[in-house]
């Protein structure tokens, strides 16, 4: 009898310490697979050959968080990016995705990690006639947005012009250097970052009055509620101990960030 309570103490002692855990549930050790699209600087962008970004920078404390390593899937198009998640090709993405209604229809969003809007990026020679207040919306411009943001969705609603979609920023850049667009509306700071850059052939200005109020968070399946447990608990994390507020001042300024 004494032998046979001691297999069963020892069975118990077993299974409550396959119970015990940091939080991490059964998906603790394999890989969080992480879905971006690199063409959002400051936000995930490539350098170097390499993927770099604020998002890179979530993503690889994220797996440290949860520990799990990190497999990084890259993709050219929004639509392939929630495509991939929705047929289980990535677990989550962390690509600067704005939070929408129709978004949340479909997945599940953590909770937002910083709050942007879309701004307008000019060539400087043309600050005269576009920087001044509402003349965007007169109808006398071309106005790109890149496909499947919330820029396009904005554009297309908001402003009656003649209007253009691109695959990508490089692309919309591309085209407003060459003077094919008066105008690229996108995030704040993407507008920022390539606003700023010096290796085009014309200058850039980016109208720094945000054109609308969005909040950006990451994006998961909605059957997939344990991941979205221990990102928005580790994102709580983040704020306490300060880790969030100081690598988005890494990536991006704090007058975009305010929306000043």
């Amino acid at each position: 009898m004494m032998k046979r309570m001691g297999w069963i103490l020892v069975l118990a002692v077993g299974l409550l310490a396959g119970c015990s855990s940091n939080g991490h549930g059964e998906l603790e050790g394999e890989a969080l697979r992480v879905g971006v699209m690199p063409d959002y600087p400051p936000l995930v962008f490539r350098e170097a050959g390499k993927v770099v970004g604020l998002e890179r920078d979530f993503a690889e404390q994220l797996s440290q968080d949860l520990e799990r390593p990190l497999s990084l899937h890259e993709y050219t198009q929004l639509s392939d990016l929630f495509a991939a998640l929705k047929k289980n090709e990535i677990d989550i993405i962390m690509s600067g995705i704005s939070i929408t209604p129709a978004r949340q229809k479909a997945f599940a969003f953590s909770l937002p990690y910083t709050t942007i809007g879309q701004m307008a990026m000019i060539r400087l020679d043309d600050a005269a006639r576009l920087a001044t207040p509402g003349a965007l919306f007169t109808g006398q411009y071309r106005v790109g947005y890149k496909n499947g943001t919330t820029g396009e969705a904005f554009v297309k609603e908001t402003i009656d012009a003649q209007t253009r979609g691109f695959n990508s920023s490089t692309e919309a850049t591309a085209a407003l250097v060459e003077g094919e667009i008066d105008a690229f509306i996108h995030d704040a700071p993407t507008v920022w970052n390539l606003a700023n850059k010096r290796d085009y052939p014309v200058k850039l200005l980016g109208l720094y009055k945000p054109l609308t109020k969005e909040q950006l968070a990451w994006v998961m399946r909605k059957d997939d509620s344990e991941l979205k447990q221990q990102v928005d608990a580790a994102l709580k994390n983040w704020v306490n101990n300060g880790f969030l507020m100081q690598t988005k001042t890494q990536w991006i300024p704090v007058k975009i960030l305010s929306g000043q």
